[in-house]
């Protein structure tokens, strides 16, 4: 029987990623911005339209199990994060929510404790039969990463941990190459211009009155441009001690915090787990202290003790929200919706032309991207090539 045009485009993906996958990922990202290019060319701006229905790939299952069955420590926020996705999967496909005899047999699951396991093989064996139809009709694609993640923990169900990782694999592929495509259009020019790390014109608009910036808002604003641009998850971990912080190199990465005391940033969980300690600018402290002075109505000491806190004065559960207030007091300031990453990617892009202008020495870049929790390559990497 004849191939399906699908399964040929399948068969030649699978072969380009064996035995070429570098240039193949390459060819892939260029062909991206060659399309990007020719659809909002002359600076257009892209029209909302309806994505066209992608058809589903049957994706062949793993051979071998790529690792045993996990047995990791994982922490309490993580867990819920994947009975979450769980939860989104059988309100969607099943149409119904899970029990809360399956919930709390699922927290037993990751806390590794001893757990219904009749209950739990009845419940991902449903899942087993239906996997392909679930990752066809879940539109996001964390949560089927999530579930794979939950799955690993299942002594007995490798047959649908190898169904389920090819998809994984293909999801980090495009994550990948959507993340290195920077093509510089007149959209992204547009923001990159109007976003100023020169720090009179930063404190022009935390001094403006007319912008009406709470005293949260400003707080966010002065972190991602005040000090050298970090990821918002450094801040979103980071408490603010009643004395100074110790060194907490005996810790396990999941029981460490980020602190702010006296005027110090303490970098204790960091993306390549180096401990980090920097100094804070005199006006992004004025700014953290404004915060915390405005926070005597909140009893709660947990939440008061955090550095950032939602506009419900809580602390930010997900890190999705914590991006969303970021690019609302962006677009308050700009008029543009400015998302972290962006406004992380446009500092690098900063800096790098700050060096080819001889405004700053590459010595002075490689010490910043450190601040930044970069190396100096990755830096590099990150930012802009300006037309």
């Amino acid at each position: 029987m004849p191939m399906t045009n699908a399964e040929r485009q399948k068969r030649f993906r699978e072969r380009q990623l064996l035995n070429n996958r570098d240039e193949y990922l390459d060819t892939q990202s260029q062909y991206k911005k060659k399309q990007y290019r020719k659809k909002y060319k002359d600076g257009e701006e892209p029209e909302e339209e309806l994505e066209e229905e992608k058809e589903f790939v049957l994706l062949k299952p793993l051979k071998k199990r790529q690792a045993p069955l996990n047995k990791t420590i994982i922490m309490n926020d993580t867990k819920k994060t994947y009975i979450k996705s769980l939860s989104k999967i059988y309100n969607s496909y099943y149409h119904k929510d899970i029990t809360d005899d399956f919930k709390v047999e699922l927290n037993k699951l990751l806390s590794i404790q001893k757990y219904n396991i009749k209950l739990i093989k009845e419940e991902f064996n449903i899942i087993n039969k239906d996997i392909y139809d679930i990752i066809k009709n879940t539109s996001n694609k964390s949560d089927i990463r999530n579930l794979h993640a939950i799955i690993t923990r299942i002594r007995g169900f490798s047959t649908l941990v190898k169904k389920i990782a090819p998809y994984i694999d293909d999801n980090q592929i495009q994550y990948a190459i959507a993340r290195n495509n920077k093509e510089f259009t007149s959209n992204i020019q547009r923001k990159y211009n109007a976003l100023s790390f020169n720090k009179d014109d930063i404190m022009k608009n935390i001094n403006n009155d007319d912008l009406l910036l709470t005293s949260k808002e400003k707080l966010l604003y002065g972190l991602l441009t005040l000090f050298h641009t970090r990821r918002p998850v450094d801040y979103n971990r980071m408490i603010i001690p009643n004395e100074k912080p110790k060194f907490e190199t005996r810790k396990k990465i999941n029981d460490r915090n980020n602190y702010y005391f006296d005027g110090v940033f303490y970098f204790y969980v960091t993306k390549n787990k180096q401990i980090q300690k920097y100094n804070v600018p005199p006006e992004l402290q004025l700014l953290i202290d404004n915060e915390i002075k405005s926070r005597i109505d909140i009893v709660d000491e947990e939440n008061k003790k955090c550095l950032l806190l939602n506009n419900h004065n809580k602390h930010y559960k997900y890190g999705s929200d914590l991006s969303r207030d970021i690019m609302l007091v962006f677009k308050k300031i700009y008029k543009l919706s400015i998302s972290a990453v962006e406004i992380r990617r446009f500092y690098c892009t900063y800096l790098k032309y700050s060096v080819k202008n001889g405004d700053m020495t590459e010595e002075q870049h490689r010490k910043i991207s450190d601040m930044m929790n970069h190396t100096y390559e990755e830096n590099l990497k990150y930012s802009y090539e300006i037309i």
